[in-house]
Parts: C-alpha cells; sequence; structure tokens
C-alpha cells in the first residue's frame, strides 16, 4: 500500500462517489477505481459498495476511513515539520535596527542569532526616524529591534527590553541644571517638531498626547526628520524633545543634554514581525531575542555575552 491509495480511497470516501473524486484529484476514473480495487486487495476486505444509488462505505471501510484520515493527517503534519525546520536553518533574514540602542542589545541579540542560526544569512539595516515600522509593514524587512509604539494591526512583537523616557534639553534651558523632571512639568514646554512623514501614532505617543488630552504641544523650529535634525532643533530653539533616556549615553550635540523624565511608562524595546509571518526565521529572531535579552542580567552590561553564555537561551 501506498500514500496515493489512501488519498483515493478518502478523496471517494469524502466526495460520495468515483466522478467527483476523480475530478477532485486530477485522475481518470479507470484510474481511480483501479487504485481503489488494489487498496482493498491489500487490506482483504471490500471498503465501498458500489451500487446504481451510488458508493457508500462498507462498516470495514468506515473503520479504515476514521484510521487512515489521522494517518493522512499524521503524513502532512511531518511533511509541514520538515519544511519548518528546512525554513530555520537557511536563508536570508533582513532585520532592521532603530540605532541607538540600549546598551548596545542589537548586538547581543544579532550574535546570539548568528551562533543559533549560522546557516542563515543576516542582512542588517538602520531605520531612521521617518522610516520607523514602514519598512516591516511594507516588507522591505523581515524583522525589526525598534521602540514602541507599532502597528498593534499589522505587527506582532515580542518584548525586549523597557528604558526610562528622557528629554532632550539644551543649555540656557531651564531643566538644563535637573537630573530628572516629572512629565507634568514640561507639558507646557515647545517641542521640537519632527517630520509630517514620521508616523503620527508615534509622535502622539513620545510627545505625550495622551497625558495632556490629545491635545497637541507646541512647537517651535523647523522639523527635522532624523534625530539628529531634531537635536539640533532643540540646540537652536532652546526647546524639549522627548526621546529614549540612552541617549544619554551617545555622542550628543555640545550643548544637549539627556534628563529623565519620569511618571510615565518606559520605552520599550520589541522584536516585531509581520503578524501573518508565523512559524519561521522571523518568529524564532523575534523569541530568541527576547529569551537572550532576558539572559542580559547574567553578563556585564554593555557586554555581547560569549556563545558558551548563550546556549541555553536559544533552546
Amino acid at each position: 500500500m501506498e500514500l496515493r491509495h489512501f488519498r483515493y480511497f478518502v478523496a471517494v470516501a469524502e466526495y460520495g462517489g468515483f466522478t467527483r473524486a476523480a475530478a477532485r484529484l486530477h485522475v481518470s476514473q479507470p484510474t481511480l477505481s483501479q487504485q481503489i480495487r488494489d487498496l482493498e486487495r491489500h487490506v482483504g476486505t471490500p471498503l465501498l459498495v458500489r451500487d446504481p444509488s451510488g458508493t457508500r462505505l462498507t462498516p470495514a471501510g468506515a473503520a479504515f476511513y476514521e484510521r487512515i484520515r489521522g494517518v493522512l493527517h499524521a503524513v502532512d503534519e511531518a511533511a509541514s515539520t520538515a519544511r519548518y525546520v528546512a525554513g530555520l536553518r537557511e536563508g536570508t533574514l533582513r532585520v532592521g535596527v532603530a540605532l541607538p540602542m540600549p546598551r548596545e542589545i542589537h548586538l547581543t541579540v544579532l550574535t546570539a542569532f548568528a551562533e543559533a542560526y549560522a546557516e542563515v544569512q543576516v542582512s542588517p539595516r538602520q531605520l531612521g526616524l521617518v522610516d520607523f515600522d514602514r519598512p516591516l509593514i511594507h516588507g522591505e524587512i523581515d524583522v525589526a529591534l525598534m521602540f514602541m509604539p507599532v502597528d498593534p494591526e499589522r505587527l506582532a512583537w515580542e518584548p525586549v527590553l523597557d528604558e526610562p523616557r528622557g528629554l532632550a534639553v539644551s543649555t540656557g534651558h531651564d531643566l538644563w541644571d535637573v537630573d530628572a523632571v516629572h512629565f507634568t512639568d514640561v507639558l507646557g514646554q515647545a517641542f521640537a517638531p519632527v517630520h509630517a512623514e514620521v508616523p503620527a501614532r508615534a509622535v502622539r505617543w513620545w510627545t505625550m498626547d495622551e497625558q495632556r488630552n490629545d491635545e497637541p504641544p507646541r512647537y517651535r523650529g523647523a522639523p527635522g526628520a532624523t534625530p539628529e535634525e531634531v537635536l539640533l532643533s532643540v540646540r537652536l530653539n532652546r526647546v524639549v524633545c522627548p526621546a529614549p533616556y540612552n541617549y544619554r549615553d551617545t555622542a550628543l550635540p555640545t550643548g544637549l543634554r539627556m534628563i529623565e523624565l519620569t511618571g510615565l511608562p518606559p520605552a520599550t524595546v520589541v522584536a516585531a514581525r509581520r503578524r501573518e509571518d508565523r512559524g519561521g526565521l522571523a518568529e524564532a529572531f523575534c523569541s530568541l531575542a527576547a529569551r537572550t535579552v532576558r539572559g542580559l542580567a547574567r553578563s556585564a552590561p554593555g557586554r555581547v555575552p560569549a556563545s558558551s553564555e548563550l546556549g541555553d537561551l536559544r533552546a
């Protein structure tokens, strides 16, 4: 007996006859009839009753049908699993990274992924302020390490790391000498505007529109399309700009500093993918990113763990 015998028999049973089953299987009716006779000979008993009123299962055929459906389901699952494993172990993964990442966790994650999936070619791409989550939504990349908020309808994500919120201020500003400020003391400040192509969803979150009852902040200066342009606007126009607090660890332009913005939910780094990309490299990357960063407590901040340190995180 071969798998085609099983599939032909199940088709006849489910379509109620040879004519419809042959059409669905794209074989001739005589060929199908011969295959069913061969199967019955192997089994040793009639499985179908053929008469002018139609085709129906014998009691033996009904019992055989119930069990053989499970066999075919198991075969299909095994083939699907094999394709899944093959897909995880070969190919290319296009990874977007919104820099700067806190503690350079993108290096840790990419190193861990490269160790776990050595056959996969990783193609990185830096995401800009205007890009945000659009390259991922439009299929230009497969996954992304970035800050929330991302598109909740088209993207799925794994939380990777929470980072305090920060505020960029310039020398001469009345907040220059403080280390932290509550968000309620910032809502009335003038903000640096960003380019119109930056998703409004992200702008509203970072400028705390919800905390100000959806009233937009006051803006001063020309819109910036890159983090560098926005920071320059902060410097030139003596305005403020919310940003991840980890920007304090970057080379900020002279005359700028980052202070902590308190009283707000943290800024969350996520590993994001398209919702329809399930069961492949994209989902594996997101899961591994979350597990890897959770293990960073076992290593010094800012250091990429060695391969031996990451072994148990890939399970």
